[in-house]
């Protein structure tokens, strides 16, 4: 049975794009981005533009990794949200050892025509931004 995902709240949105990286599936996960979108890697640069992003998230949807909130807060402003939360992550490496990471996303998200949240900021790596 598949599952629903109201992406017409933070929340939602953010189960249903989880749910797209954990089950492979980068044209679901690239559709969360809205289109102006900036992707944040690990070493802070900044990546422009949904062809760009989907190279970084190409890789990710390989992985297949479960990403489970711990702790989150979002904080709503008209059209926009800031989703800050402690994450997760389960998967294995290419060659099937497990592999386990914790961390603090901080992302802004953005409310489009269709009610939908789309990330306008993804930064899944904010923790590594305070400890430099």
């Amino acid at each position: 049975m598949k599952e629903e995902f109201d992406r017409t709240s933070p929340l939602g949105a953010v189960k249903y794009f989880r749910n797209c990286i954990f089950n492979g599936d980068l044209p679901g996960a690239l559709g969360c981005f809205h289109p102006e979108a900036t992707y944040i890697e690990r070493d802070g640069q900044e990546i422009r533009g949904l062809e760009n992003i989907e190279k970084a998230l190409t890789a990710i949807c390989l992985w297949k990794p479960k990403i489970e909130g711990v702790k989150h807060r979002i904080t709503i402003v008209e059209d926009l949200a800031l989703w800050i939360d402690n994450y997760t992550v389960k998967a294995r490496t290419a060659n099937g050892d497990p592999m386990e990471m914790e961390g603090t996303t901080a992302c802004m998200l953005k409310r489009n025509a269709e009610g939908l949240w789309l990330w306008l900021v993804d930064n899944p790596f904010a923790s590594n931004d305070l400890t430099l």
